[in-house]
């Protein structure tokens, strides 16, 4: 920022001197000099005047200062005499006379010490207030026979009466420091403006209405807010009461004044008339003195508005989908097959039919596919349609107008057909949609519009409808459950995703994954690399699949700083978690029994299970394991020796 610096200059001395120091400071600042007629009276005014338009201060002498100080805007500084700059004059004054009038204005005196004597010479000072009064101080000079020493002015007058002058020059050191003041003052007010115009956007941008309080109680200030709530302009707020303003039916606000002792109080609630304000009430103290009283308040309809507009853009930044086929972890052929079928489908808008058990990433694969297509910077929208009840599922797809129903929201809902429109709207467990329901989407799927419960116009929606279901739809339109037509429209693109136990050769690398991830957020440093017991969580089924193996993860890392043998942990959640899968088959395992003779029993009692329902021979049988039939005899044959 380039400060421009205005100066008033009474002779073309200084004016010279001034333009010569002002090229040093070039880059930093803009000297712009008026140069007035020291016996113009009005000059100097009208020099501040031109200055004031195009300057960010004024810089003047003494007496002209304090004349145009009042009558412009911008700041006005002092061009002082320095204790030098009149030293020098004296001394260069002391061969025109002895005697020495010195003629200056109060502010610009100096204490001159011994330097008269040293100098040879004697000085009478004048010291003046006002222009009016250096006239007499010069004749004065006259009757003594002394040599007038001053600024322009007295020297002008002088020079009129013949008598002899010398004029006071300031150094290049006065002229520099004056004009680091003028930019110091400028920066520093600039910044207070800042400050100021910063805390106006505050008050008059709040969403609280804000009042500041000074003695008895009395309005200073009142914000945009506070106008909107009381429905009263600010010129009539201004020195009013506050409780004039602020009326209750008790005397509640004007007791809470009284007796908050300089302690704030907050989450006051006021009963206006026809208006229920939260007040909060906060003392300024400015040191242990209390300088004020500032009053914040908002309507309570206002807070509940808020609350709910913040709740819905909350809603609205949560629908993003965050996952990628990156994000699915796995090389086998079947999981590198349906991602791969996912890139092909998310290149069309048509509708998507993922199939697959629960808990094998149905939903990751329905955010790969959003963030896939051309879609991918509008909103993913997700329901889980059996997690709602059947009277709130088509309210919350479609919305609702107010009024529409008791309890509906004043201003009515949009449905998730309406926030997911120019993205994907994902509908999960779609097996489980009432039956009502599903002709409604049908024709939302058809006509691309809906209709909100309660209003009567049809709004348009652009949305890519992507549905997951663990059912056999087929068998669901057979048993009347599911609508024929409906399961042709969503059927377009079918997705299938391979349950765990068809992809046995994905379970270590998603085991270490979600082992890491469990460790760094629980804080556990697990070497993995001394397992050994890992390929054997590939002859678990899996029924809950990647979400099982997840929580075994999780379980694992969180016991695994208890137990010291990881390897041997891994083997008993293992068969806990065979356990809970089939709690027919459950072992009664021997209480003071090694995991050893544990895993002996649960492998002949697989073994036998086998056995018995496949009809296998024991010779067959061995030959598919890999082993001899005497080592399947052996196996066999273990729990005699337990």
């Amino acid at each position: 920022m380039r400060i421009r610096v205005g100066f008033i200059s009474f002779c073309a001395e200084i004016t010279a001197l001034i333009r010569q120091v002002s090229t040093e400071m070039a880059e930093a600042v803009e000297v712009i000099i008026e140069e007035v007629d020291p016996l113009d009276d009005p000059a100097p005014f009208e020099a501040a005047k031109t200055l004031e338009q195009s300057c960010d201060i004024i810089v003047a002498r003494g007496g002209t200062r304090s004349q145009i100080i009042a009558e412009v805007s911008v700041p006005v500084i002092e061009f002082p005499y320095t204790y030098a700059d009149i030293l020098n004059a004296l001394y260069q004054t002391r061969d025109k006379g002895k005697h020495i009038m010195l003629i200056l204005y109060h502010a610009q005196d100096q204490d001159l010490g011994p330097w008269p004597g040293v100098l040879g010479i004697k000085v009478t000072k004048a010291l003046v207030n006002y222009r009016h009064e250096i006239r007499p101080a010069v004749r004065k000079a006259k009757e003594l026979g002394a040599v007038v020493v001053g600024g322009t002015l007295p020297v002008e007058y002088a020079s009129s009466l013949n008598i002899a002058s010398h004029l006071i020059l300031s150094e290049r050191a006065t002229i520099l420091q004056s004009l680091q003041k003028a930019i110091e003052i400028v920066k520093a007010t600039h910044k207070e403006k800042e400050r100021a115009a910063r805390l106006q956007a505050l008050l008059d941008f709040a969403h609280e209405g804000i009042l500041f309080l000074e003695g008895d109680n009395d309005i200073t200030y009142a914000n945009s807010a506070a106008m909107e709530i009381l429905k009263i302009p600010r010129e009539q707020l201004a020195g009013r009461k506050v409780t004039e303003v602020l009326k209750t039916n008790s005397n509640t606000l004007e007791a809470t004044l009284n007796s908050r002792a300089g302690s704030p109080l907050t989450g006051k609630l006021l009963k206006l008339d026809g208006l229920s304000i939260m007040t909060n009430i906060v003392p300024i103290r400015v040191g242990t003195q209390t300088a004020g009283t500032v009053v914040t308040f908002f309507e309570a309809a206002r807070l509940q508005n808020l609350e709910h507009n913040f709740r819905r853009q909350l809603a609205r930044r949560a629908m993003t989908a965050r996952f990628t086929l990156d994000d699915i972890i796995g090389r086998s052929k079947a999981i590198a097959a349906a991602k791969e079928q996912a890139a092909v489908f998310a290149a069309t808008d048509s509708t998507v039919a993922i199939y697959g058990e629960s808990g094998v990433g149905k939903e990751l694969f329905a955010q790969s596919i959003h963030n896939l297509s051309a879609r991918k910077n509008g909103p993913f929208v997700a329901i889980n349609c059996s997690a709602l009840p059947r009277e709130l599922m088509e309210s919350e797809l479609f919305g609702y107008e107010e009024g529409a129903f008791t309890g509906a929201k004043k201003g009515g809902k949009e449905g998730l057909f309406e926030l997911a429109h120019g993205g994907t709207l994902f509908l999960d467990e779609i097996g489980t949609m009432p039956i009502e329901l599903q002709s409604k989407i049908l024709r939302v799927l058809q006509e691309k519009e809906v209709t909100r419960l309660g209003g009567g116009s049809l709004i348009p929606v652009d949305v890519r409808i992507i549905v997951a279901t663990n059912r056999d739809l087929k068998e669901a339109v057979r048993q009347g459950e599911f609508r024929q037509d409906l399961y042709f429209r969503l059927n377009v693109l079918p997705l299938y995703v391979p349950p765990l136990r068809e992809r046995p050769e994905d379970i270590a690398l998603l085991f270490e994954h979600f082992v890491r991830t469990f460790s760094r957020r629980l804080g556990r440093r697990l070497n993995l690399d001394n397992l050994h017991n890992v390929p054997l969580l590939q002859g678990h089924s899996w029924p809950g699949n990647v979400r099982e193996l997840m929580n075994f993860c999780e379980r694992f890392v969180a016991l695994a700083g208890q137990q010291g043998d990881q390897d041997e942990l891994l083997q008993q959640l293992l068969a806990e978690s065979r356990r809970e899968s089939n709690p027919g088959s459950r072992l009664d395992l021997l209480e003071k029994g090694t995991w050893k003779e544990t895993w002996q029993e649960m492998e002949k009692n697989l073994l036998e299970q086998v056995l018995a329902e496949s009809g296998m021979t024991k010779t067959a049988m061995a030959r598919s394991l890999g082993i001899s039939r005497t080592a399947l005899w052996k196996k066999l044959k273990e729990k005699s020796n337990l």
